[in-house]
């Protein structure tokens, strides 16, 4: 980790430096650490195959083989220079889409995994309803921007990014810096074009765009001491790495990831055994840790459930966690109550 007073001062720099579009957030729960206009719509170029790699995923056919058609021979700009009826998994196609951002790959995928292109997109802009991608169309799957054009925003960017780096295979797929395969005609030998997974010690993955429409985009990752950010950035003549490194060390330096709520070990009195729905982290400065508010609200339920334990920061809730009590502290509790009616009324039987 860099000191913190080169992190503090590069922080300084690059918050007055103009980006058409930029954010941090983390990965673990969307949380916005930074942004600069991050809603407003672009054009996103190759990030689109962030998209085209989770319809892949998701397709769970990873390991089924895909024979090439003719739907590669009219691709151009970055491809993996794959060739009609040449036989590949579907996986070495992912690595070919994301390490080497190839056009080729995207068709290739899009045709098997839901029989056209055609189908695929519309697949892509329902995924993208369903996750709630509200700035985000594609019309096709790859980011070419001459006939066709997708649109997106750095949130959704980031948001899609965050979501599909919980498959394994997908973070696994971006945080490779070299990979090698064979098909049923050629071998294939390919370099990760995110510069900063070479450059960056904390990099864990991302995927760079660019088309002149569209300029630099970049989509990408790193993680430190338990903190999973990512940074998207558009702008049209870099792609900042800097930026994104300098982002980073300042929030790793300025920034933990507390527990806050261990759901184990939460207690409303000490003769209540009580346990809550789930653990609850959260990255925040000091200062910001303390000024959370925990409030309990305990409330009439059914079965086992006792209420909400609501936790607020700066009046804006962060999260809500069912309370429950122990199925047998419950029966114990309820004995007790008949125990207390039978010792004043002999008759209660």
């Amino acid at each position: 980790m860099k000191k913190f007073l080169f992190s503090l001062i590069s922080f300084f720099i690059f918050s007055n430096q103009v980006l058409a579009s930029s954010i941090v957030m983390d990965m673990d729960n969307n949380r916005v650490l930074y942004s600069n206009n991050s809603d407003e719509q672009s054009l996103i170029a190759s990030t689109t195959k962030i998209m085209t790699a989770l319809l892949a995923i998701e397709s769970n056919r990873l390991e089924e083989i895909v024979k090439i058609g003719d739907e590669v021979l009219t691709m151009y700009g970055s491809n993996i220079y794959i060739e009609k009826n040449e036989e590949i998994l579907l996986l070495d196609l992912v690595y070919g889409l994301m390490l080497r951002s190839g056009n080729d790959a995207s068709v290739a995928i899009a045709k098997f995994v839901s029989g056209s292109e055609e189908k695929f997109v519309s697949d892509m802009n329902e995924k993208a309803k369903q996750l709630g991608m509200k700035n985000t169309i594609y019309e096709n799957p790859n980011g070419l921007d001459d006939e066709t054009k997708n649109y997106s925003t750095v949130y959704d960017l980031c948001f899609l990014y965050s979501y599909v780096y919980k498959y394994p295979i997908f973070k696994t797929i971006v945080g490779t810096k070299y990979y090698n395969t064979t098909s049923s005609l050629k071998a294939y030998s390919w370099k990760n074009r995110n510069e900063l997974l070479f450059n960056y010690e904390y990099a864990t993955g991302g995927k760079t765009g660019y088309t002149p429409d569209a300029g630099r985009i970049l989509v990408s990752s790193a993680s430190y001491n338990n903190i999973n950010l990512c940074i998207a950035t558009i702008d049209k003549n870099s792609y900042l790495y800097d930026f994104h490194e300098q982002k980073y060390e300042y929030v790793f330096s300025n920034y933990k990831k507390y527990k806050v709520l261990d759901k184990d070990n939460f207690y409303i009195d000490n003769n209540t055994n009580t346990y809550l729905d789930h653990d609850f982290y959260y990255t925040l400065t000091e200062d910001e840790y303390n000024r959370l508010d925990i409030k309990v609200n305990l409330e009439d339920k059914k079965d086992n459930n006792l209420g909400k334990v609501i936790v607020s920061l700066d009046d804006e809730i962060i999260d809500s966690n069912t309370i429950y009590i122990l199925k047998e502290e419950q029966s114990g509790f309820f004995n007790k109550i008949i125990e207390f009616f039978k010792s004043i009324l002999p008759f209660f039987e």
